[in-house]
């Protein structure tokens, strides 16, 4: 099973539309870096820590030369943070995919040849799957749109709104 390593704006954002047990019904495993998982994970909602664990969440730690590689990451790229920085490191260890929004985490992604994707890729993996119906996304990217501090692009939210709401 492939295995997906997320930031927590792809959590929070999930866990703000009550998305995130859907998120977990997909064919992919979700994994976040341990220091994310204690430091980041706070404000869920009306999710727990102990409720993304029991959906499937894998806390994965960095040995000392993953430890090595995030803080070069971070020196090479002062705009990550140290979670950004593990996040990645943990990826490219492993050959699996980042999830995320943040533009500074993919263009590192890109440059170290690490597989991303982000939020409308997941909604429209939830869509193929028919875990979530045409309604039910276009009711969660209207949310995701109206709502300042989502990191989605307003862009991506609108080219999928119309194509679904029509």
């Amino acid at each position: 099973m492939k295995v997906l390593i997320s930031d927590s704006s792809i959590l929070i954002e999930f866990s703000k539309r009550g998305l995130l047990d859907k998120m977990f019904q997909l064919e992919f495993e979700f994994a976040v870096p341990d220091l994310l998982f204690h430091e980041e994970l706070i404000d869920l909602g009306a999710y727990t820590r102990s409720d993304l664990l029991g959906l499937g969440l894998r806390v994965e730690a960095l040995d000392a030369k993953g430890v090595d590689v995030a803080i070069a990451y971070q020196v090479e790229r002062p705009a990550l943070s140290l979670v950004d920085s593990f996040a990645l490191a943990l990826a490219s260890h492993h050959g699996w995919s980042l999830l995320t929004e943040d533009r500074a985490m993919r263009s590192v992604a890109d440059s170290k040849g690490i597989a991303h994707r982000d939020a409308l890729w997941l909604i429209d993996n939830l869509l193929d799957a028919g875990i979530l119906s045409a309604s039910q996304v276009v009711a969660a990217l209207a949310t995701m749109r109206d709502d300042p501090r989502c990191p989605v692009p307003k862009s991506g939210l609108a080219v999928r709104i119309r194509r679904l709401g029509s």
